[in-house]
């Protein structure tokens, strides 16, 4: 990973064969990130996404073992209230060879040839806190 600050935050750049949540999650350790907004665009291969059924209260997950083009990527920085540790919430989409585009919560995937990211900073720390009765981790505002 390459990485330079700028004024409200941080411009980075995830190079191939690095795993994108868990390089990201590791960043805002080493930074001391409060809380903040991801943006970022570039190419991935064996990529896991899903999305949330809340009858079960867990997700549905597909893995990519493909090379995929992300249109988007959009994340939030933010602590799990159970444990302290940073968060990254992310969705993605994502197309592959045919352009059919696939969306959902990002669960990991391996960048490709890169990955170019905005991290925007905010001063004041999030918090996210389990609600049981849904099975999800809110915002605390």
């Amino acid at each position: 990973m390459k990485f330079r600050a700028v004024e409200d935050g941080f411009l980075v750049r995830l190079e191939k064969g690095e795993e994108v949540v868990s390089t990201l999650t590791a960043f805002v350790r080493e930074q001391q990130i409060s809380s903040g907004f991801i943006s970022g665009m570039g190419a991935v291969t064996e990529a896991t996404i899903g999305i949330f059924d809340i009858e079960r209260k867990e997700y549905f997950k597909k893995s990519f073992e493909n090379d995929l083009e992300i249109g988007n990527l959009t994340a939030n920085i933010s602590y799990l209230d159970e444990t302290g540790e940073p968060f990254i919430h992310a969705h993605v989409t994502v197309s592959d060879h045919s352009l059919r585009a696939y969306t959902g919560h990002l669960f990991s995937a391996t960048v490709l040839i890169t990955l170019e990211i905005y991290i925007k900073v905010f001063k004041e720390k999030l918090i996210r806190k389990r609600d049981q009765t849904m099975g999800f981790n809110f915002w605390q505002l």
